[in-house]
């Protein structure tokens, strides 16, 4: 009797530690990710200020959009083939090229800006948007490997750490960051990878090793809780994957609709110790996807979050109508916190979209981030255009807001209405109804008779 309670006391002393361990491991886990991808943003944010660093009459950040725009849907064409060798071959490529972007950009744009050279700051330019758009497909890659609960706290706790390492930096902490923020984004996304392929999975420890052909994300689908079958199951729903299509062609016109009055002077801006209102809304918008994730936990519900930012966008459009003389700070603040929130969401809806239907994250997200840059680029060249028209009286910035809200409108009615959000987040739910299933089943096991 005695030998049975020490072993019992033995065991549940090994549970303890090993879900100690798991504990460490998903908090490590959340650390690296959180603050990775925030530098990640935080360097962009960095990079679409040079112009106005620079001191440049027009803004030619357009040209660091459009070239991660391009590197991301090449990205996205290469990977257009389900492979495992391929798939590895093609990341293998990626991991060389992006720091080798990354530092061509850290010395070219602080030599341009030291130097005053134009044609330098514009090359850097070039080489830190190919750099961006490779470095946050390869975020994006790494988040599908995880399960929508972490997407979801892991995103918008990143968009925080954006605002706060953007909004705390001057123009000289600036050109320090141009080299060290996106090379230290890289290296805790090396470091996560490396942590991963360290750490024995949990098929492993029952037996059923990884074979050498298989891809990383059937691995991710496995640490979600998901089998490759129900993925390729999702995979061959039709509409489901037009819903991708139709996410992507929305973020791309968000996007675009945002930088159309971010770029927009502001005075007496009561946020411009944090760098001004668009930096504000990343903190606000991340703290409101906090606090709904953490209110529903596991029946988070993405269609209440699109409901939010619409009419939060919608207001910071008519309150440029209405009142942009004396109110401007406050309607930069409401367009981008709307636009932030949706930014999340997207991220969140493409982690498990590419989980669960069985595609490859880099083909997703390839395309996600070639269509979001794509919409800023228009986004910050139609705004150039159109503040010079504002600023001669050839059109009324009325006119530009109330065209910039049917934009939206159609979009949310025509592109993207509720129903294909919530098509897309059904996958999220019965996922979570799987697992839940698989739990009751093996504990109904485990009962003694």
């Amino acid at each position: 009797m005695a030998h049975c309670t020490k072993t019992a006391d033995a065991e549940d002393e090994t549970a303890a530690s090993v879900g100690s361990a798991e504990r460490d491991t998903l908090t490590l886990d959340y650390l690296v990710t959180i603050i990775g991808f925030g530098l990640c943003r935080a360097w962009i944010v960095f990079c679409l200020g040079v112009p106005l660093v620079a001191g440049a009459r027009s803004s030619f950040s357009w040209l660091y959009l459009a070239s991660g725009a391009v590197s991301a849907l090449a990205v996205s064409l290469v990977a257009r083939r389900r492979n495992a060798k391929r798939d590895e071959s093609v990341r293998s490529v990626l991991v060389r090229l992006t720091p080798a972007a990354l530092i061509a950009s850290g010395v070219v744009i602080p030599a341009g800006l030291w130097m005053e050279s134009a044609p330098l700051i514009v090359l850097g330019l070039v080489a830190g948007g190919a750099g961006a758009g490779l470095l946050q497909v390869l975020w994006g890659e790494r988040f599908a490997r995880h399960p929508s609960p972490f997407v979801t706290l892991a995103s918008a706790a990143a968009a925080i750490v954006t605002a706060l390492v953007a909004g705390m930096s001057s123009d000289h902490t600036s050109f320090i960051g141009f080299a060290i923020i996106p090379l230290l984004s890289f290296g805790l996304l090396a470091l996560e990878e490396n942590r991963e392929n360290a750490t024995p999975s949990k098929s492993s420890a029952d037996g059923s090793d990884v074979g050498d052909g298989e891809s990383a994300l059937s691995a991710g689908r496995r640490r979600a809780g998901e089998s490759d079958s129900d993925a390729n199951e999702d995979g061959q729903r039709g509409p489901n994957g037009f819903g991708v299509g139709k996410l992507m062609l929305s973020i791309m016109t968000f996007s675009l609709l945002c930088r159309l009055f971010d770029a927009t002077p502001v005075r007496d801006d009561p946020f411009a110790f944090l760098g001004g209102s668009a930096i504000f809304a990343l903190i606000a918008a991340g703290s409101a996807f906090l606090v709904i994730a953490a209110k529903f936990r596991d029946r988070f519900n993405a269609t209440l979050t699109y409901r939010l930012s619409l009419p939060i966008m919608v207001a910071g459009f008519v309150a440029i109508a209405l009142f942009f003389d004396t109110h401007a700070a406050l309607s930069i603040l409401l367009i981008n916190v709307g636009y932030e929130l949706f930014d999340i969401l997207t991220w969140v809806l493409f982690a498990d979209a590419s989980r669960r239907r069985g595609e490859n994250a880099l083909r997703i997200f390839g395309l996600g981030v070639a269509f979001m840059f794509a919409g800023m680029a228009l986004g910050t060249m139609t705004g150039d255009v159109l503040d010079t028209m504002v600023a001669s009286g050839d059109v009324q910035i009325t006119v530009v807001s109330m065209m910039a809200t049917l934009s939206l409108v159609t979009t949310a009615f025509m592109v993207l209405p509720e129903g294909v959000v919530s098509q897309l987040s059904e996958t999220m739910r019965t996922s979570r109804r799987e697992r839940g299933g698989e739990e009751s089943e093996t504990q109904g096991d485990e009962t003694p008779p």
